[in-house]
């Protein structure tokens, strides 16, 4: 098996595996217990929330535990959504984002969504004339299925300048880009240990310290009081010792990228056509091909061994056509349906892309789409 679909789930390396082994006698406990097998994890939780804090260059204090990078987003734009009247975003984000601005448009807050055509994102001075004190911004630092890049310290500086408030998706920048939040001058950040290697189900979503978040689950004063519910200890721990990856993930971008360029070069050649912005991580490539269904494509390359998907993996089971590539090519829909996202990692090596490429071949010749 050939696994190329890193943007859904990076695999879990073994040292995440073998901490979590370790910490499992005694992470069951609830950690807001004041006994001895409750303070027990508790240690371990304030021990993966320190890592996590430390992987973003931020205080453990402002790093909230949540359920998932989908929960961390819920919670980073409706909470920061409270007094604002007014929403900026983009027409290319993930469902967890797109959902959360629904809510709120249907609740009476006015949405503006900007276009990103051929996958270049607006300018910060476009993005500067949308925006006001009672305007939250909510938008992705990398586009999940093409890897686009935003430039999101320059879109941060002009929220600043216009009192408006920031929420960054950082979910596919995590381990990609170094992020410090210290410097990086948003509101609010979200995260998700699966895009890491950690396990799926635990996520975080770091906070400007000093603002008045409003909670968007009711319950108790759990993550003081920002996020109810008993945290997954055991999952948290797994996110900690992936976060103690991050540099070493860092440091193989490099490599990453000439590989995704290997595959990419040698499938526009056979004929793809490339979905992307610039600048983009070298993580990913987003190729549509001319006459074929994106889905039919994925399930044979599935029964080669090569593992890939059409887009986002929360949105597979609809059957429908990338959102995202019908909103950066909206006079040429057929790149939507025909569409694959080829994601890369650490994991992936040069037998890997040759394989690959030699399973797109067969597949491409097998037979007239």
């Amino acid at each position: 098996m050939i696994y190329l679909d890193h943007h859904a789930a990076a695999p879990t390396p073994d040292a995440v595996r073998l901490t979590m082994e370790e910490a499992s006698g005694r992470a069951w406990a609830n950690p807001s217990s004041t006994h001895a097998a409750g303070r027990a994890s508790r240690q371990l939780l304030e021990a993966a929330r320190e890592r996590i804090a430390e992987s973003i260059g931020a205080s453990a204090a402002d790093v909230v535990l949540t359920g998932g990078g989908t929960e961390a987003c819920n919670l980073g734009i409706r909470g920061l959504a409270k007094g604002r009247s007014r929403l900026v975003t983009s027409d290319v984000e993930h469902p967890a984002v797109a959902q959360s601005v629904n809510r709120l448009q249907g609740g009476g807050v006015e949405v503006t969504r900007l276009r990103v055509l051929h996958g270049q994102p607006p300018s910060p001075d476009e993005l500067a004339r949308h925006l006001d004190s009672k305007t939250l911004v909510a938008i992705q630092w990398v586009n999940h299925e093409t890897g686009t890049i935003i430039p999101i310290d320059r879109y941060a500086k002009a929220c600043r300048e216009h009192h408006a408030r920031l929420f960054v998706d950082a979910t596919q920048a995590f381990g990609k880009l170094p992020i410090d939040v210290s410097a990086l001058g948003a509101d609010a950040v979200a995260l998700a240990a699966q895009k890491i290697g950690g396990p799926a189900g635990a996520g975080a979503c770091w906070i400007r310290r000093g603002l008045d978040l409003e909670p968007v689950l009711d319950g108790g004063s759990q993550e003081r009081g920002r996020r109810p519910g008993t945290p997954d200890t055991l999952s948290m721990v797994g996110f900690g010792a992936a976060c103690g990856l991050i540099e070493t993930r860092l440091t193989q971008q490099p490599r990453v990228a000439a590989l995704r360029d290997r595959i990419e070069t040698s499938l526009l050649a056979a004929g793809a056509v490339p979905n992307a912005g610039h600048p983009r991580t070298g993580t990913v490539a987003n190729l549509s091909f001319p006459g074929w269904q994106g889905p039919l494509l994925v399930a044979a390359l599935d029964l080669e061994g090569i593992c890939l998907s059409t887009g986002a993996a929360c949105s597979s089971g609809l059957q429908e056509s990338s959102a995202v590539i019908r909103a950066m090519y909206p006079d040429e829909q057929w790149r939507a349906g025909s569409a694959v996202r080829i994601s890369l990692g650490m994991e992936t090596s040069q037998r890997d892309i040759d394989l690959a490429i030699a399973s797109f071949e067969r597949v491409l010749a097998r037979r007239d789409p």
